[in-house]
């Protein structure tokens, strides 16, 4: 059978499989183990696979991902995620659209403990959600804040998705975490305007709350300088360069776990738990990871990354051009699945595209998870708004699609911003001590 008719079939059945739920490390490891088996034979095959286990649970770069996930259910079982959004609330949610604010904020932190955007939307709508809606919010407000919130946690460090990216595309784990410093800070401003916007033009209400006494506002603060404290100390090393990647994640663990002893939030039945947890996700990462590796090599075999190289060359002298197709793929991908899966199955098939056209890699990690977590939220089939309305069954589709315009909107400007202006992804990273 030709090679790369076999790597289309089998790049079609990893995404039917994934479609039909099947856990996407056992999706991608099938297809690239039946798949490389058919190319080069069971034997080879088999000995490809016992490598790429080996090479996978060996490698460096990966010893931070146990750590950054045992820091984030540590902070969860100390109650920060859940007191983040409390304190948030109380400071600024007596402000017209505080509310929202505050969701997004809690979202964001939530996002990068699970490492989901889907699972974050379930949380926060559910913890959220009501509070807004008994508030006077708009109900098109509340879902749209409460959707877009999770997709800022997959970027922020310590961001296990741009761990796998670097894993899978070769690139320097460091440079990706500094290079989302400018992406960040654009996307808190252009969120904070899709949620002040729409209530200045009268299209959403956001009824102004009694303002917290002192002593309330002073309670807020206590609960809120932990997290902040905790996260401007690990980022503040590795912005410094005081922290290497693999040191900042062991660093951030040991805070996070000294600050749960210490302020007694911790129990050793939270701490078991906690452990627990990390050994369960770190293994379903692994699995994935394993997964990938494998499929990548089928693909390589088949030789469908280079086929697709040489279906752009025509446009390859054109980076825009290239960019600009990749962004409708993510989007019409957005509908179908999540964000890893999305970038699992679809790296191993651009990265060669992207340096043969000259883009940088680090740039095209931090584009590809932008736009594949602006895919979950745009209407009418985004997958984080049907997670939102199987969680509040009430919220019509309609009021989702108007509550998550504005921050797709948003999404969609920051993404031509970092394309107009790629200094504000690579700069950073490349004049970093």
């Amino acid at each position: 059978m030709d090679g790369l008719f076999l790597g289309g079939l089998g790049f079609a059945a990893a995404i039917a499989m994934i479609f039909l739920e099947v856990p996407v490390a056992v999706a991608l490891g099938l297809v690239g183990i039946v798949g490389s088996g058919l190319i080069i034979g069971s034997e080879g095959a088999m000995a490809i696979g016992a490598t790429t286990i080996w090479d996978s649970l060996t490698n460096y770069t990966l010893t931070m991902l146990p750590l950054f996930v045992l820091m984030g259910n540590v902070a969860a079982n100390c109650g920060l995620s859940s007191k983040l959004y409390q304190s948030m609330s109380v400071l600024i949610g007596h402000r017209r659209g505080g509310l929202a604010l505050a969701t997004i904020g809690a979202s964001a932190g939530f996002g990068m403990i699970s490492g989901s955007s889907l699972a974050t939307t379930a949380t926060m709508g559910r913890i959220a959600l009501p509070e807004m809606q008994e508030a006077g919010y708009s109900r098109s407000l509340s879902a749209g804040s409460v959707a877009a919130g999770g997709t800022l946690g997959i970027l922020i460090p310590p961001s296990t998705v741009l761990v796998i990216y670097a894993f899978i595309a070769e690139q320097s784990i460091r440079e990706l975490l500094l290079a989302t410093a400018g992406p960040i800070t654009i996307a808190v401003l252009l969120y904070c305007l899709a949620i002040w916007v729409p209530i200045w033009m009268g299209w959403s209400s956001a009824p102004q709350r009694t303002r917290a006494n002192r002593q309330e506002r002073r309670a807020a603060w206590a609960e809120l300088l932990p997290p902040v404290g905790i996260f401007g100390i690990i980022m503040g090393g590795l912005y410094s360069g005081v922290f290497t990647a693999n040191e900042t994640a062991a660093i951030g663990a040991a805070v996070v776990l000294a600050y749960g002893v210490l302020s007694r939030r911790l129990s050793l039945s939270s701490l078991v738990s906690a452990l627990m947890d990390t050994a369960m996700t770190c293994g379903a990462l692994y699995l994935v990871l394993i997964g990938a590796n494998l499929f990548n090599f089928f693909l390589t075999l088949s030789g469908l990354p280079f086929s697709l190289t040489g279906m752009f060359a025509g446009i390859l002298d054109q980076p825009l051009m290239v960019i600009l197709l990749m962004l409708a793929i993510y989007l019409a991908l957005g509908t179908l699945m999540d964000s890893l899966a999305m970038l699992l199955l679809t790296v191993p098939l651009f990265v060669p595209v992207a340096q043969a056209a000259g883009i940088d890699l680090v740039w095209f990690g931090i584009f590809a998870v932008m736009v594949v977590e602006m895919g979950l939220i745009t209407p009418p089939v985004g997958m984080n708004l049907f997670v939102l309305k199987t969680v509040q069954p009430d919220i019509k589709l309609t009021e989702l699609w108007k509550g998550a315009t504005p921050f797709v909107i948003a999404d969609l400007i920051r993404v031509l911003i970092i394309i107009a202006i790629p200094a504000i992804v690579i700069w950073l990273p490349h004049h970093a001590i």
